[in-house]
């Protein structure tokens, strides 16, 4: 499967750029996979942001008793 490719003028940091060009892979292969990587961790985090919104509906609010138990629980033993 060959995805389809765009060239796109992007500024970087040098010390950026001097360590990708350090590494054995295309520049532009390790652009785009920085890129990927990024978009799905903030995909992944706008997901974790709609779920209690997601739980609320289905269970109802969440019990703040609780959870401020358990956070002090969890800080506790840290």
């Amino acid at each position: 499967m060959s995805t389809m490719k765009r060239t796109v003028l992007v500024s970087l940091d040098e010390d950026l750029v001097k360590a990708l060009e350090a590494g054995s892979e295309p520049l532009s292969s390790q652009v785009n996979e920085a890129v990927r990587v990024e978009l799905a961790r903030r995909r992944h985090r706008a997901q974790l942001h709609e779920m209690p919104e997601e739980v609320d509906c289905s269970d109802g609010p969440v019990d703040e008793a609780l959870v401020d138990k358990y956070t002090e629980l969890l800080t506790r033993s840290a």
